[in-house]
């Protein structure tokens, strides 16, 4: 895990369900966000995207169509600082196409699976 930010380096913060947030908090991720309903994903997006020393966002691919505001749901698009990465829960299959791929369309603009 990255240290607090000097430099170049920054922290991971994840919301997510109990089980996510337990992990990834006993792995020593320092900003976990609990979540479940739509006012406390909204109340996390909005809190982590206000500290400076946040780079990677981790949260939970279900959690996103709970989010309504259209101003975090666009700053969760394309937002490069922090970077928002959604996984999978424990017990869920993937629901949106695969997560590395549209980091990779996100960050260079093509989708390079699609190319010959």
């Amino acid at each position: 895990m990255a240290a607090v930010k000097t430099g170049n380096m920054y922290r991971i913060a994840v919301i997510g369900d109990r089980l996510l947030a337990t992990g990834m908090g006993l792995s020593g991720v320092k900003y976990i966000y609990q979540a479940t309903t739509q006012q406390e994903i909204e109340d996390a997006i909005r809190d982590v995207t206000g500290k400076e020393d946040v780079g990677i966002v981790i949260i939970n691919e279900n959690l996103l169509p709970l989010v309504k505001d259209r101003r975090l749901l666009r700053l969760i698009d394309v937002s490069l600082s922090p970077i928002f990465v959604g996984i999978p829960s424990y017990n869920q299959k993937e629901v949106y196409e695969d997560t590395l791929r549209r980091l990779i369309i996100r960050a260079i603009g093509i989708d390079i699976s699609k190319t010959k």
